[in-house]
């Protein structure tokens, strides 16, 4: 733009007029030049243009008027280089306001994420108040649960404490009557022996009866007239063969003893048994209760545990440790539950066979009773069978001392003596036979009288006894056997139940601390490992977060230096960032960089490994161990059967562009496969066949072939 203007006679000097502007201009430095340091003369140009002369003053120029276009000249390019500054003043004065206006925007774009955040943070504290309220919650729910829970556990220890006072009492019982028993069954023993003996005596004169009897019938024979000692003899015979019968019975009755005697032991065998169940029983219940006692310890450390890493002033990850412990509570409040819930249905699996052995234990009472009192009935039979076969002895004793009395028999069919006194004597004998038969009659009917009525078999202390037992079971109450320690028990139940109560009171306290965010640090320390996860997670945050922070303050710093340094004409437009953030960058890139190396190494040695299980699987199934050079394009192959070093064989394949490759053999081996050689290389171009006969020979030649038994092809 031109900005010459004419001059005119005015009261200041043209040169003023012509360079005001370039004066006025602030950004620009220049030197006033007034009208006294050039000399112009205002006489010829008062109504022209500078530089120009009127045809009147036509002609050469004056010194002074050459030396006035000199400075002008000079003016005018002066003029050019302040307009030239100018413009390059206003583009960086335009490019500086974009740089405040793109700095200005990313100030804005900070504050909204400022603010974002702020409300992020907000948001998440209040679903963490949310989620605190619903955890809390969840655990009154669970504490109402745990009480109700052991509530009922206390009811089924209290029950099977009750049970098994009655299994002890059902046990003792057993074992006292089981002692009876046994006793009874010794006596049984001791009579049989006796009766045993008693039949040997009465075998022993049965024989020497015979004799008599064989006699007398020689006599009879002799005395064919006498039908009264036929008649005799003929009552006699009935006589002994019923006592026969009778003893047959004896006989077939003591088998019977003997085995319900054997049965009485099986039962004592299985009662024994019992007690040793019912103490496996115990034994398995105190270990629950160990069990039950270590739970509640447990879970008093775990409830301990939630106060120790709460802090004055919770953040995000504290509430991140606060829920991962609460879900780790639940689990273990499940877990509690799960077992709680198994070992119910173990104490219900208990009392049900509790009371199976209750009743089994009732049965067996029951038929051991009534044993008892077959037995004392057997006994009291056998007691009167040995009166009466006492009686008997007696009986055929005087028959025989009264037989031997009647002295010897004579010979060609003389008689015995007088026959009617043999005669009144025999049917003497008759009458007590008869009398006696009547007297065992009349008892077997009195002890039939008295099993009809069910009385004078068992002792009645001893009935008095049962019948008081029997009504102390049915109203519940027990006496302790002699094995089981109840007070211990007792006190044990009690012990755990005032922890449990008290354990519950500090969960309960706990919890209303937690659900408050309670924490006195003046009263309370928080104690924790060192090293912990939550710990070491904490520490890594709370570091990226203080990083983060540090780099964000820089960034703030440059950017206020940037608004409020002013731009030198000379600088350049070079970007510049932080060192937090240029460090922060080289730490990223340094441990993506570690990363990157140990996946590469971890890569390697994998392959190395799965490489090495390929080799080892070709080397166990083909035979052949492979080796690669370092360039990989030559392969070793060793075969397992060759002998090692120059008495072996090695194959060395190289490979070439294309399809092609070389073989070379080597080792004292190859000099007797060239023949294979040329019959699968040259001519069929198949290498597995070659390797396959080369392994077949070459087993064949080994001593593993040898004593195999391997014959090859001729």
């Amino acid at each position: 733009m031109d900005r010459r203007r004419p001059l005119s006679m005015s009261s200041r000097s043209p040169l003023d007029s012509v360079f005001s502007p370039v004066q006025r201009d602030a950004h620009v430095p220049s030197t006033p030049i007034s009208s006294s340091s050039i000399p112009v003369p205002t006489s010829g140009l008062s109504s022209s243009y500078l530089g120009k002369r009127g045809a009147s003053t036509a002609g050469p120029d004056s010194a002074s008027h050459k030396r006035a276009l000199s400075s002008v000249t000079a003016l005018q390019s002066q003029l050019l280089a302040a307009e030239r500054r100018e413009a390059e003043a206003n583009d960086r004065i335009e490019d500086m306001r974009v740089e405040m206006e793109r700095l200005k925007s990313e100030r804005r774009v900070l504050h909204d994420g400022e603010t974002l955040e702020r409300e992020t943070g907000e948001a998440r504290e209040r679903e963490w108040a949310n989620e605190r309220l619903r955890l809390s919650t969840q655990l009154r729910e669970l504490r109402s649960q745990n009480s109700t829970l052991s509530d009922s556990l206390q009811k089924m220890q209290s029950d099977h404490a009750q049970l098994a006072g009655q299994h002890a009492s059902l046990t003792q019982h057993s074992s006292a009557e089981l002692s009876l028993l046994a006793s009874r069954i010794r006596e049984i023993e001791n009579e049989r022996d006796a009766l045993r003996g008693w039949e040997r005596r009465a075998k022993g004169l049965s024989i020497e009866l015979e004799e008599e009897r064989r006699r007398a019938a020689e006599g009879r024979q002799r005395e064919a007239e006498s039908a009264e000692d036929r008649r005799a003899e003929d009552a006699l015979r009935k006589e002994f063969r019923r006592q026969g019968q009778q003893f047959t019975g004896y006989q077939s009755r003591i088998a019977q003893l003997e085995a319900e005697n054997s049965e009485l032991r099986s039962k004592r065998k299985e009662a024994e048994g019992a007690d040793r169940a019912r103490q496996n029983v115990e034994w398995t219940l105190k270990e629950e209760i160990k069990t039950l006692q270590a739970q509640l310890e447990r879970s008093r450390k775990d409830m301990d545990s939630l106060t120790q890493s709460f802090p004055a002033t919770p953040t995000s990850d504290d509430h991140a440790t606060l829920q991962s412990r609460l879900a780790a509570m639940s689990a273990l409040h499940a877990e509690a539950t799960t077992e709680l819930a198994s070992k119910d249905a173990e104490i219900r699996g208990l009392q049900s066979r509790l009371s199976e052995q209750s009743a089994s234990a009732l049965a067996l009472s029951r038929e051991l009773s009534q044993r008892n009192n077959e037995l004392e009935r057997e006994v009291r039979w056998s007691k009167e069978g040995r009166a009466s076969a006492e009686r008997r002895e007696k009986l055929l004793q005087k028959e025989l001392d009264a037989t031997r009395e009647a002295g010897p028999s004579m010979p060609g069919g003389a008689s015995f003596g007088d026959q009617s006194a043999r005669v009144k004597q025999l049917e003497g004998l008759v009458e007590t036979y008869r009398a006696e038969l009547e007297e065992i009659q009349r008892d077997s009917r009195e002890v039939e009288d008295r099993l009809t009525k069910k009385a004078g078999l068992v002792p009645q202390s001893a009935l008095d006894e049962a019948q008081g037992e029997i009504s102390k079971l049915k109203a519940g109450e027990w006496s302790p056997g002699p094995n089981i320690d109840i007070e211990a028990l007792d006190s044990t139940i009690a012990q755990l139940t005032s922890a449990n109560t008290t354990l519950d009171a500090e969960v309960n306290d706990l919890m209303r601390r937690v659900a408050s965010g309670e924490y006195n640090p003046a009263t309370e320390r928080c104690i924790e490992l060192r090293s912990n996860p939550a710990s070491k997670v904490h520490a890594v945050r709370t570091k990226q977060l203080e990083d983060l922070r540090t780099e964000n303050g820089a960034l703030l710093q440059r950017l206020k230096s940037v608004d409020k340094t002013p731009v030198s004409p000379g600088a350049e437009n070079t970007g510049l960032v932080p060192r937090e953030s240029f460090e922060r960058l080289s730490r990223e890139k340094e441990d993506l960089e570690r990363a990157h190396a140990k996946r590469l190494l971890r890569l390697k040695e994998i392959f190395g490994m799965k490489s090495k299980e390929f080799l080892e699987a070709v080397y166990s199934l083909l035979g052949w161990r492979i080796k690669f050079d370092e360039s990989g394009a030559d392969i070793r192959l060793t075969s397992m059967y060759a002998p090692k070093g120059k008495m072996g064989l090695t194959l060395k394949f190289a490979s070439q562009e294309g399809h092609f490759g070389t073989m070379q053999m080597t080792g004292a081996m190859a000099k007797g496969l060239e023949e294979a050689r040329h019959f699968w290389i040259t001519e069929r171009q198949s290498v597995p066949g070659f390797l396959a006969q080369v392994t077949t020979e070459m087993f064949e030649k080994t001593t593993i072939g040898r004593a195999a038994g391997y014959v090859g092809l001729d």
